[in-house]
């Protein structure tokens, strides 16, 4: 563990945004709860945000900071520290499994007041609703941009590492692997370039294609160098 802490401080000071494509692969059904659907919500099927990876990839090399409870949401202050950013990861066979119902069980579990459990029962609030989950063996490509997060699995293992297996979606209950593609070009979320202060009045580049949910604004598809650059640009405006 003393080598793996020692290799993340060093990476934070030596940062270097090199471009890693990669194949991500759904291990297990996984869910994001951004879309309605009736009685419910449903994932995005198509784009996976590159804010869940960037969290999943940071955990799995343990260098998010260890709490009994959730910190206040602050992107950019996350962003300051982190070891990696990454573009969005797209498929080109997106797939849903059917709708599941879920049960939340606020007067049993919760021990809400009398005033919360009147809510549930006028429909308010429901105590079954829906979820479609992103199912297993789906592949979505993109890239990460910071150290190259094989080379240092590999160093922390002694031995070439091929995969690197991690936690995403919401309440981290999916699993996914990701490995070494071949990707030429890249969409990046200028969701989070506006929280790093980028300029999008006078970059060209900076144009959104698909807005497809309010913190998940996709650009058109980029050369892999030309987004390199620009996330380097991100990197520099929350160092």
């Amino acid at each position: 563990m003393l080598g793996l802490k020692v290799l993340l401080v060093d990476a934070m000071e030596n940062m270097d945004i090199v471009a890693t494509p990669v194949r991500l692969k759904m291990l297990s059904p996984h869910h994001y709860q951004s879309l309605a659907i009736p009685s419910g919500v449903s994932s995005l099927s198509t784009h996976l945000a590159d804010r869940s990876v960037v969290y999943g990839l940071s955990g799995a090399f343990g260098s998010l900071n260890p709490s009994v409870a959730l910190p206040w949401k602050d992107y950019r202050r996350d962003f300051s520290s982190a070891l990696w950013f990454a573009s969005v990861f797209e498929t080109i066979t997106p797939r849903l499994m059917r709708p599941q119902g879920r049960r939340l069980n606020l007067d049993q579990e919760g021990g809400f007041q009398k005033s919360i459990q009147t809510a549930i029962g006028t429909g308010n609030l429901k105590s079954w609703f829906f979820i479609q989950e992103i199912p297993p063996y789906v592949d979505y490509h993109g890239a990460v941009f910071g150290p190259d997060p094989f080379k240092m699995a590999s160093e922390i293992e002694q031995k070439e590492v091929l995969h690197i297996i991690f936690r995403m979606g919401r309440h981290r209950g999916g699993i996914v692997r990701m490995q070494r593609s071949e990707v030429t070009d890249v969409r990046l979320n200028l969701h989070t370039g506006f929280i790093c202060g980028a300029d999008f009045d006078n970059d060209r580049r900076l144009k959104v294609e698909i807005p497809a949910l309010w913190d998940l604004q996709i650009s058109k598809a980029l050369p892999l160098s030309v987004a390199s650059e620009i996330v380097k640009e991100w990197r520099f405006m929350v160092s």
